[in-house]
């Protein structure tokens, strides 16, 4: 699909905003209708993730890596890769230090497994994703700020 990057500022700190967007179990708080679990306890270059989105009777596996992982001194990163055979692509999450707060950065690239459908649907993943998003990082700063 090209990069979608969604942005958000919180009055959270960096070490908040990076605890709740890197809570892989916690991830079905925001996206709907998916399950999340990581497959390992130690978050690290490595450690697999296991996602199920639920659609009426269909079920969508999605099966990541995590191929970067820097936890915040004054600011973080981590990347996922998607390793499925339905969904590819990449996600990268940056947490860094924004006034007296910190600024969520979602970048993802992420649509079917084969590169060529991926293109050629490219417009209309972004249509579909953009809103998801965007309401998956508003998410994660509110319960950042709130807990």
């Amino acid at each position: 699909m090209g990069d979608l990057v969604v942005e958000r500022e919180s009055s959270a700190s960096v070490a908040e905003l990076w605890q709740v967007a890197t809570d892989w179990d916690g991830h079905g708080r925001f996206f709907p209708g998916t399950s999340v679990h990581a497959l390992s306890s130690e978050p690290a270059v490595g450690q697999r993730v296991s996602a199920t989105t639920r659609i009426g009777p269909l079920r969508l596996h999605d099966a990541m890596l995590v191929t970067r992982w820097e936890p915040p001194g004054e600011s973080g990163r981590c990347e996922v890769r998607k390793i499925g055979r339905v969904l590819g692509g990449r996600t990268v999450l940056e947490v860094e230090p924004v006034g007296s707060g910190a600024r969520l950065r979602w970048t993802t690239d992420v649509g079917p497994a084969p590169r060529l459908p991926r293109r050629v649907l490219a417009p209309v993943s972004k249509l579909i994703a953009g809103p998801l998003y965007r309401r998956v990082v508003r998410g994660m700063v509110a319960e950042a700020e709130h807990g």
